[in-house]
């Protein structure tokens, strides 16, 4: 099974290095136990695309311990390795699969990941991310399992791919695409804050992240909680330069490979300074993320198939060695002090030795049943980390996916920064000696200077400009326009150059949303090389010969009518020939569903309410409910107080929905609030200037009502005789989430803990007086009328103020496991990441308002707390 040509006595490095894997994964959950059998020393576990296996590879003696048929021959892999488990990503297909090192067995996952060039697998000590940073969406699945644990999460509609990290404590770090901003997972909660710049990149450097900006000159070490800056290095960067990261183990440094410049830096954090720059050789080089071993830094060039081997002591270059006679974008990847070049798309992997000198090793030598017959060629258009579209409008988020209620607040930046897009005719992707035409747009339009570089060495200024390339591989495009205010904007893209008469080949589909619900506009495109001149799409219904939906372009966008599973298909052609590819995806009905009293007509669901819906709130008697389009539904109660006279403007552009005990409040998408209905002339659904703009989540109270702006404060308006409208200090920045209460307001701010004001003085037990367990962990909040409830990154609830009705007697079911929370009126539901309901508190009236039906024990996507009554998504 294998072949090693060429192999001499070596002396191990007797250190641990950093497994620097080219791609990653995602899981969120306990009893994953990595000890039970030793990973061999020097063993890796490396993809093997045109087989579609895992090879586990012996790096002291240069041979295949194993191969895992973990797909299809000619699937596009993504490895990650954590101690004895090796977890495997099929872009292709979206399949997820573990492999037991000392067992070989195979562990299929449930879970269907995006159809994505885009993925990226990154494990943590106990748990597995998997990220599509094309749709900016993160899975988590159970490492033992292989189940998710929770709906998809949003972390930005777009993610920078080679930016996405996990820190020391487990934390998931990446930067938004669009606009440069740093994102990140704590405990599950969506994190973020502004960088003020779109150039930065991320890495890791002894456990803490690392943000290295070339506009700005700097490399930043954060606080993994509150992504502060705490220390600063000025590496010789230069706005333009486009730069590739190591991540380091265990030393407060991080090493900049400039690959505009061909430079390799080091800088150390604990001392301030940089070494070098170290020159690393090669015209029109394009060099990817070095690894570090030891003193030693090792740089790929992706341009020549070579590596670069540094000496970070000395600062200067030791060794240089040609591992493949093409350009390729091969893995080089690190274990037990051993460097391991790898070939996704053919056969050959190895050994680098830091001296220069390589072990070959034939990851396979026998041709599987069903793979093409002729020889192996690296094709660099399956081992691109992201195939960016261009030419295309940018699209939001969509809504089918999970959005999270309260969005975290972000420091106010000042006006919206000017938005660049590349458009590329005829597309983002060709042959050699093709001509593009490239155009910057600029939103809104302004007068600038253009200036072009795309990745070969060569540059052009204009708004639109023209390029060839000649040599075979992946480009990154960067225009930089200069406005007559002297700021700046830069757009990227992504061309991908293959030879000459390159055989039609698709590589994804892509679909966004992957989890539409009915009634949500998907867009659908595809990721296709041999330069097509046609596409027929069709979209079937499962169990049905007569498709949905056909088009014959490059990409379409289709609403779908009906819940259910579809099956996409895409047949390109160019003189004859043919490639086609198919994919499966699920349309969920998003309805409103409830349970327990009825006197007001709350549980008579609307037909509009039954499908297409997204969010929900439940107040005194009366519902609102959020669509797929923006527009909002009420129903219930008998609108003495105008409780269900939604205004005009509810109808398209709503983000957000809340209700109070006899109104309601709705959050637009340019960060507008509409308020309407309430009683006692307390102004609760009048909005103040204030809260017109710039607001990111809305929550309200019985008779008061609360805004959260974008930069960190609290608004707050209406009945305010006890204090709730009152906004202390500590709530007037830093604060990521808001809810209203009986008499009483809560705020959770960054760092995790909760402030409450108002509430009434004569209760025995005053909500305001927060319990340790709430001043730090937090990562959600609800409020009662008289009491108060967080949930904890450990997924258990807490909850302190009033036990009247047992309403902060959190029963076991809840101590455990819970991703959302909310409460009203004396009772309380919670959702657990398998998708079943936790109730408890009062059933005043016997209407079982705490007593959850069974149905409800799996497939619900959120709850809300009514009155007398509950209500869910499903």
């Amino acid at each position: 099974m294998t072949a090693t040509l060429r192999w001499r006595p070596r002396i191990l490095v007797a250190f641990a290095a950093v497994t620097s894997l080219a791609a990653a994964m995602l899981v969120d959950g306990p009893g994953y136990d990595m000890t039970q059998v030793p990973m061999r020393t020097g063993a890796i576990w490396l993809a093997s695309n045109r087989t579609g296996q895992a090879s586990l590879v012996d790096g002291t003696i240069g041979e295949v311990r194993a191969q895992a048929a973990v797909a299809e021959p000619g699937a596009f892999l993504k490895v990650a390795q954590r101690a004895n488990s090796a977890f495997v990503a099929d872009q292709k297909t979206g399949r997820l699969s573990r492999v037991d090192t000392a067992t070989e067995h195979i562990t299929r996952s449930d879970v269907v990941l995006p159809v994505s060039g885009g993925l990226v697998l990154r494990p943590t000590r106990d748990s597995l991310y998997a990220v599509d940073s094309q749709s900016g969406t993160v899975e988590s699945v159970d490492p033992a399992t292989m189940r998710s644990t929770g709906a998809p999460k949003i972390l930005a509609a777009a993610l920078r791919p080679d930016s996405v990290v996990v820190d020391g404590g487990g934390r998931l770090w990446a930067i938004d695409d669009s606009t440069g901003d740093l994102v990140w997972l704590a405990g599950g909660e969506r994190r973020t804050r502004p960088t003020g710049s779109r150039t930065g990149h991320l890495t890791v450097a002894a456990g803490l992240p690392v943000l290295v900006d070339p506009a700005r000159g700097t490399a930043e070490l954060l606080d993994p909680e509150t992504g502060a800056v705490t220390r600063t290095v000025r590496p010789a960067l230069h706005e333009g330069d486009e730069v590739a990261l190591a991540e380091s183990s265990d030393r407060s440094r991080v090493v900049i490979a400039n690959t505009t410049r061909g430079e390799l830096i080091t800088c150390a954090f604990d001392t301030g300074t940089c070494t070098g720059p170290v020159e690393l050789g090669g015209e029109s080089a394009r060099f990817g993320p070095p690894v570090e071993v030891g003193d030693h830094a090792v740089v790929p060039d992706y341009s020549s198939g070579r590596a670069v081997v540094v000496d970070l002591v000395d600062t200067r270059v030791v060794a240089q060695r040609l591992l493949f006679a093409e350009p390729v974008r091969f893995e080089l990847l690190t274990r037990d002090g051993i460097v391991f070049f790898n070939d996704a798309a053919s056969d050959v992997a190895g050994v680098l030795e830091l001296d220069g000198e390589i072990m070959t090793i034939t990851k396979y030598t026998e041709t599987p049943a069903g793979v093409d017959q002729t020889p192996p060629k690296t094709d660099p258009r399956v081992q691109a980390e992201q195939l960016t579209r261009t030419g295309l409008p940018e699209r939001q988020p969509g809504l089918g996916i999970e959005r999270q209620t309260v969005p975290p607040a972000q420091p106010d930046s000042g006006p919206p920064a000017q938005r660049a897009f590349i458009s590329i005719t005829p597309g983002n992707r060709g042959e050699v000696g093709s001509e593009f035409e490239l155009t910057l747009t600029l939103l809104p339009a302004v007068h600038s200077d253009v200036r072009w570089t795309f990745g070969d060495g060569t540059a052009n200024f204009g708004s639109t400009v023209r390029n060839t390339w000649h040599v075979p591989g992946i480009y990154t495009v960067e225009a930089v326009a200069v406005l007559d205010s002297g700021k700046k904007a830069l757009a990227t893209a992504v061309v991908t150059v293959d030879p000459v008469g390159a055989p039609l080949h698709i590589a994804r589909l892509s679909v966004q949303r992957p989890k539409p619900v009915v009634g949500e506009q998907v867009h659908f495109s595809s990721d296709a090389s041999g330069n097509p001149d046609s596409w027929s799409w069709t979209v079937t219904a499962a169990d049905q010969r007569t498709p949905v939906t056909t088009a014959r372009t490059a990409a379409f966008d289709h609403r779908f009518t009906a819940p259910g599973r579809y099956t996409v298909s895409l047949t390109i052609g160019r003189g004859g020939r043919t490639a086609t590819a198919s994919q499966e995806l699920t349309v969920a009905r998003g309805a409103v569903e409830g349970w327990g009293g009825n006197l007001w007509g709350q549980l008579n669901i609307p037909p509009a309410a039954k499908s297409g819906v997204i969010a929900i709130a439940a107040g005194g008697g009366h519902n609102l409910a959020l669509k797929t389009d923006g527009s909002v539904v009420a129903w219930g109660s008998s609108n003495i107080y105008g409780e269900l006279d939604l205004p005009p403007e509810t109808s398209s552009g709503v983000i957000a929905v809340a209700a109070g005990e006899m109104h309601g409040l709705a959050l637009k998408a340019n960060g507008t609030v509409l308020g309407w209905g309430g009683r006692n002339q307390s102004g609760q659904g009048v909005v103040p200037p204030a809260a017109q703009s710039e607001v990111v989540a809305i929550a309200a109270g019985r008779e008061h009502s609360l805004a959260l702006k974008k930069d960190g404060s609290v608004i707050a308006w209406g009945h305010g005789l006890q204090g709730q409208t009152t906004v202390p200090s500590g709530a007037k920045s830093g604060v990521v989430a808001i809810s209203g209460g009986g008499s009483h307001s809560m705020a959770l701010k960054a760092d995790g803990s909760v402030i409450v004001w108002g509430g009434d003085s004569t209760e025995e037990t005053p909500v305001t007086e927060v319990p340790p367990e709430a001043t730090a962990g937090v990562i959600a909040i609800a409020s009662e009328s008289s009491s108060c409830l967080a949930l904890k990154s450990d997924g258990s609830v807490i909850g302190w103020g009033s036990d009247a009705q047992g309403q902060i007697s959190v029963p076991p079911a809840a101590r455990s496991g819970v991703v959302a929370i909310s409460s009203y009126f004396w009772h309380v539901l919670a959702l657990k990441a398998d998708g079943s309901v936790v109730a408890w508190g009062t059933d005043l009236f016997g209407d079982g308002t705490t007593r959850v039906p069974p149905q409800y024990s799996s497939g619900v996507l959120a709850v809300a707390a009514g009155k007398l009554y509950s209500l869910v998504l499903v």
